[in-house]
């Protein structure tokens, strides 16, 4: 597997996210992470700034239980 290291932090999410990409695309690893960052990129470009930080920081395991909460937070004000 690759070191997949953000701000110098062990990313689980993005290494699950690799692994099925390689799993279920025939991707290998290196081609599966740069899809992986694409895709990271593209959701934070099209989220609302209110939902771009639980998600980064869902992706990159920061505060994943907070990031959660919040984002069930916003989502539930969306409706």
């Amino acid at each position: 597997m690759l070191p997949w290291r953000v701000a110098g932090a062990s990313v689980a999410a993005m290494k699950e996210l690799i692994s099925q990409l390689v799993a279920k695309a025939d991707l290998d690893e290196t081609q599966a992470a740069k899809v992986a960052e694409v895709v990271r990129g593209f959701l934070a470009s099209k989220l609302p700034e209110a939902l771009r930080g639980p998600v980064e920081s869902a992706l990159t395991g920061q505060n994943v239980d907070s990031a959660v909460d919040q984002a069930k937070g916003l989502i539930g004000k969306l409706f």
